[in-house]
């Protein structure tokens, strides 16, 4: 009985009581459609001059998800690890097994923010999506989602290059999807989390210092 004046104002014109749930319901659905449906012209009218209209219809599954609250699908570690697609050096070599161990602690590292999160810099695994990809879901279509592969790269020169210094960040190109890594500056495991986490928490605008 305290949402009576809300029902009221709805346009119902009956008895408030359980007996007309259902009148009431139809009242209070027209009254909500009726209001927005201009609104909703309006946003057609907005998006049939940049075609978008057009695609929207033609596209109801994967468009719904960018109308829709929460219909994005959060990407996981799995999904992450899966798309892993590391560009390794010449089996046996010392390179080699710098690499591998190298997309060890990417993997471990990934599955831990899963598990446990690192509440320290406030990173999770979409953050982390985000900051290698440019995006923090799945992505949206079948054939996208099947396609998506994120490149590793490893750099082993960049003491040559640069001379003595202290630390390199990875370098990450969101629009091919892949990051090169500073294999000098990730040894070990406790090296490469506070080196990842500088990284995403401080900029993306990597250099070495």
């Amino acid at each position: 009985m305290e949402c009576t004046d809300r029902i009221l104002s709805c346009g119902y014109t009956g008895p408030v009581s359980v007996e007309k749930k259902e009148d009431i319901l139809r009242s209070i659905v027209l009254y909500s459609t009726v209001r927005l449906l201009p609104m909703l012209q309006q946003i057609c009218s907005g998006m049939k001059l940049y075609g978008l209209l057009s695609l929207v219809q033609k596209e109801k599954d994967i468009c719904r998800q960018l109308f829709v609250l929460g219909s994005f699908s959060k990407v996981d570690a799995d999904f992450l690890v899966k798309s892993l697609s590391p560009v390794f050096s010449e089996k046996g070599t010392m390179r080699r097994q710098r690499e591998c161990r190298v997309v060890n602690f990417l993997q471990e590292f990934i599955q831990d923010m899963e598990d446990e999160g690192d509440k320290a810099v406030l990173i999770n695994v979409g953050k982390f999506c985000q900051w290698l990809t440019g995006q923090a879901h799945i992505p949206l279509s079948h054939a996208d989602r099947e396609g998506f592969s994120i490149t590793i790269e490893f750099d082993h020169d960049c003491q040559v290059r640069f001379g003595t210094h202290s630390i390199c960040y990875p370098i990450v190109n969101a629009c091919s999807c892949s990051v090169t890594f500073p294999v000098a500056h990730l040894t070990t495991q406790e090296e490469f989390r506070r080196v990842i986490a500088q990284a995403i928490t401080y900029g993306y605008d990597f250099g070495r210092s």
